[in-house]
C-alpha cells in the first residue's frame, strides 16, 4: 500500500476536495483505496458517506487494530471527535502505534489517502511519519504564501529526521481565480521562487466542485456543462501527480 499525505498548515486551501477527488481518481485507475479522515470537521467523511468503513480514525492510535475490511473500491475510515485527544498524546506512543495500523491493512489496499488537519500537530506528525507521498494544494492568497516557508520546513523536516522514504510530490494551485491580478502575481512570485517545487497544473475556484463534493461524485461525473472544465483541470492535476508517483 502507498501512502499519500495531503497537507497544508492552513485552512480553507481544499484539501478535503483534493483529498476525495485524489481516492475517486485511483478507484477509476482500478486500485483500491483506503481514506483516512484525520480531520475532526470530517468534511471527507461526510462527502464519501456511501464509503464508510464502520472504522473510526482515533482507533487508528491506539496500536489495537489489526484489520479494515476492503469494501471495494473506496473505504472510508471515518473522523470523530476523540481525534482531539491525540494531539495531547505521547508521542513515543501514538507514532508507533499509527505506523503499526497502517502496516496492519497495508496487504489489503493498493492506496492510502490522508487528509489532514489545517494545523500542525501529532495527528499531522503521525501521517508525514508512515506516508510515502505528501501533497500541498495552496490558495493564492496572502497568508497562504507567507505559510509556504513553514509547511516545506515541517515536510522537509520530517523526512530529514524520522522518514528519509517521503516523497514531496509538489505544490498544487488551488481555488485560482483567473479574473485576480493579485493571485495572478502570487502564482508568479511562486514560479519565480519554487519553481521545483510547483505542479506544472492549477485548478480554478470553480462551483461546480463543492457541488461535485455535496453530490458525492467527482467533479468530471457531474452531468453538468459548467463542470466540464474542472474535470479537465483535476484530471490534469492527478496525471501529474500519477506520474510523479511512478504509477
Amino acid at each position: 500500500m502507498k501512502t499519500v499525505v495531503i497537507s497544508n498548515q492552513k485552512g480553507g486551501v481544499g484539501k478535503t476536495a483534493i483529498s476525495v477527488h485524489q481516492a475517486h481518481y485511483l478507484e477509476e485507475q482500478g486500485k483500491s483505496v483506503l481514506l483516512l479522515d484525520l480531520d475532526p470537521q470530517a468534511n471527507a467523511s461526510k462527502t464519501l458517506a456511501a464509503y464508510k468503513s464502520g472504522v473510526l480514525a482515533s482507533a487508528l492510535f491506539d496500536g489495537t487494530l489489526t484489520a479494515i475490511e476492503n469494501k471495494g473500491g473506496i473505504t472510508v475510515v471515518e473522523a470523530d471527535n476523540a481525534l482531539m485527544n491525540i494531539e495531547r498524546a505521547e508521542p513515543k506512543l501514538i507514532i508507533p502505534a499509527f505506523k503499526k495500523t497502517l502496516d496492519a491493512v497495508s496487504a489489503d489496499f493498493d492506496y492510502c489517502v490522508i487528509d489532514t488537519p489545517p494545523q500542525f500537530g501529532m495527528r499531522l506528525s503521525c501521517a508525514l511519519i508512515a506516508a510515502d507521498y505528501v501533497l500541498s494544494p495552496i490558495e493564492l492568497d496572502e497568508y497562504a504564501i507567507d505559510g509556504i516557508v513553514k509547511m516545506l520546513q515541517t515536510i522537509f523536516g520530517i523526512k530529514q529526521k524520522y522518514n528519509p522514504e517521503l516523497t514531496f510530490l509538489g505544490i498544487l494551485p488551488n481555488r485560482l481565480n483567473a479574473h485576480s491580478v493579485a493571485q495572478k502575481a502570487a502564482l508568479e512570485g511562486l514560479l519565480a521562487q519554487y519553481a521545483q517545487y510547483m505542479i506544472p497544473a492549477k485548478i480554478g475556484n470553480r462551483s461546480s466542485i463543492p457541488e461535485a463534493l455535496r453530490a458525492g461524485v467527482p467533479v468530471w461525473k457531474l452531468k453538468k456543462s459548467s463542470a466540464k472544465e474542472a474535470g479537465i483541470e483535476m484530471l490534469k492535476a492527478f496525471k501529474i501527480i500519477q506520474e510523479r508517483m511512478g504509477i
